[in-house]
């Protein structure tokens, strides 16, 4: 009897194991199409010998010795590396491609076509320097010009802010799936204490949540004994164990007065270096790709504005003034004009000198008188109380006197009805932009592109064209025009029309280096993905195979018990 008790157990050990195997092969093939999902494999293995007779051994069957889950934890961790670049360069190279729409350089419609008809409205100008039509044309064009590169830097700012609420948004997702992972820890350790391998699906959860968190931010896990895995931001922990330290965004003014948010740590407040994955990307787009784009716009229109105006301030219109109110004022007016930042200038006054030049009635010229401009001579720098003492120092007539208004800017007039003013040059190479960089007689004002325009207080009779307020004369018209090609002092020597193509050139080269790093980044991605499949990925065939495997194991152990039935039953009759 000890004989046939032991063959029922085979037979019942063996359709238990095939029970359980068939389940396992089920819930492989049920999961095939679940993403986060390692299939599992049931490890089978004889059980021990037992003496059948004198001296002669046989197996008692089989059993399940472990139900794997397949993974391979480093390979899941290259993938995570692996989506991480492709996620930051994914979002560069979306961020560049809404810069190059808003430049619209592959059109005619663009800024490159805005400022070459700005230049070629002043050649004009310069053949037809009394046609009030083109003198018409010239301020339209100006103000074609300010308004695109207004809107221009709009959008730019305007994609700035967008990638700035988005980086919001995914830092919140990261704090969001950082706290679910160590919810998990918590699970995953209470499962398995004292049954290790028993919450594959907890697990799982968890992976899924480790490749969520991977696409937003560069992270590096070590898992524990316990089965806990911590995560880690660079050297810094973000997950330990059951506890998450948890992310959050501050926002703080960047140079430029803009509100922009970088990425904390909840508990102490430290800042989180990233190197990879989608907020990376959001960041670098934003603070390097977007705000270079803004910087350079900026700089760009600050040497249009300057160039052009240090032309403009020295040339004379159809008419003279009878008073002139400088745009530009200065916070101490016994400040240095070269000290920008204690004048609040927008660029350093140049040492040199100008004329004001002074009309009778009848248009003759009265008198010219030149002003001089001291910077960086004998260490004292012309101020704006010292410049307004030389101007009326040099018309004690008084037909001449310059002030100082409320708000610190520069105010001349005449004293007489029966006179008018203009500013010349005696030297274009000795001549000082302190009245451009006050905004006196200029075409433009502002001094960058978030604020340029033609000068509101400019119109048609007060255009610049010439050097010597001739009417057929159409000197200033020309340089101007000629400033597309020129080579500008503020831009250290590259034209303005290089510069802007060579800008636009640089944003070309950065988006296509984004997509081929993107591109390439997301075939090796791919690539992992493939053989993380092959690893962990659910294969139906080999799965029906394994349930047929198993059906018959069941069948033929079903069959076996039978026999064995039988045979009892025949031992039984004959005790009887």
């Amino acid at each position: 009897m000890p004989l046939i008790n032991g063959a029922l157990q085979i037979g019942r050990n063996a359709i238990l194991t095939a029970q359980a195997a068939l389940q396992v092969a089920g819930n492989n093939m049920a999961n095939a199409a679940t993403p986060s999902f390692s299939r599992q494999r049931v490890q089978l293995t004889p059980t021990q010998l037992s003496e059948v007779v004198p001296g002669k051994f046989s197996g008692t069957g089989v059993r399940i010795l472990d139900i794997r889950r397949m993974v391979d934890d480093a390979l899941n961790g290259r993938i995570r590396t692996a989506q991480s670049e492709t996620s930051s360069f994914e979002v560069q190279q979306q961020a560049l491609v809404r810069a190059e729409a808003t430049f619209n350089e592959l059109t005619d419609v663009d800024l490159s076509s805005r400022l070459s008809q700005f230049f070629a409205s002043w050649e004009r100008l310069q053949t037809e320097p009394s046609n009030s039509t083109i003198r018409s044309n010239v301020l339209t064009e100006g103000g074609s010009l300010a308004n695109y590169i207004r809107e221009t830097r709009d959008d730019l700012f305007s994609i700035q802010k967008d990638l700035d609420a988005q980086v919001r948004f995914h830092v919140g997702e990261a704090d969001r799936l950082a706290f679910q992972i160590a919810e998990l820890n918590s699970q995953v350790v209470t499962s398995e204490s004292g049954r290790p391998g028993s919450s594959a699906a907890l697990r799982d959860q968890r992976d899924e949540l480790l490749k969520e968190l991977s696409t937003l931010m560069s992270i590096t896990t070590q898992e524990t004994d316990a089965g806990a895995v911590n995560v880690y931001l660079g050297n810094l922990p973000l997950v330990e164990n059951a506890r998450s330290r948890g992310l959050k965004f501050e926002e703080e003014v960047d140079g430029n007065g803009t509100l922009l948010s970088r990425v904390l740590f909840k508990d102490n407040d430290g800042e989180i270096e990233l190197t990879s994955g989608k907020i990376h990307g959001l960041l670098v787009s934003r603070d390097q790709h977007i705000e270079g784009l803004l910087v350079d716009l900026d700089e760009w229109a600050s040497s249009l504005i300057l160039e052009v105006n240090q032309l403009h301030a020295l040339g004379q219109g159809q008419q003279g003034f009878a008073a002139v109110t400088s745009l530009n004022n200065v916070i101490d007016p016994d400040a240095s004009l070269a000290d920008t930042a204690v004048s609040n200038l927008s660029w350093p006054v140049t040492n040199g000198v100008f004329n004001i030049n002074t009309f009778n009635a009848d248009g003759s010229i009265k008198e010219t008188q030149q002003i001089n401009v001291r910077i960086g001579i004998d260490g004292n720098d012309t101020t704006l109380n010292s410049l307004i003492a030389e101007i009326n120092s040099k018309f004690p007539s008084g037909d001449i006197t310059a002030s100082l208004d409320g708000a610190n800017h520069l105010h001349i007039t005449t004293n007489s009805s029966a006179v008018t003013f203009n500013f010349s040059a005696p030297d274009p190479s000795s001549a000082t932009n302190v009245l451009a960089v006050l905004g006196v007689n200029t075409y433009w004002q502002g001094d960058i592109a978030k604020n340029i325009e033609v000068s509101g207080v400019l119109d048609e009779a007060h255009l610049a064209a010439s050097s010597d307020g001739q009417p057929t004369s159409g000197d200033i018209a020309g340089i101007i025009a000629g400033l597309a090609n020129t080579g500008a002092a503020s831009l250290n020597g590259t034209s303005l029309a290089d510069h802007f193509t060579n800008m636009i050139g640089r944003l070309g080269t950065d988006s296509r280096s984004a997509q081929d790093n993107f591109i390439a980044s997301d075939v090796v991605v791919k690539m992992l993905e493939a053989e993380r499949q092959s690893v962990s990925g659910v294969s139906m065939d080999e799965e029906a195979v394994n349930l047929i495997t198993f059906q018959r194991m069941m069948q033929g152990s079903s069959r076996f018990i039978s026999i064995i039935d039988q045979l009892m039953d025949d031992v039984i009759a004959l005790a009887r």
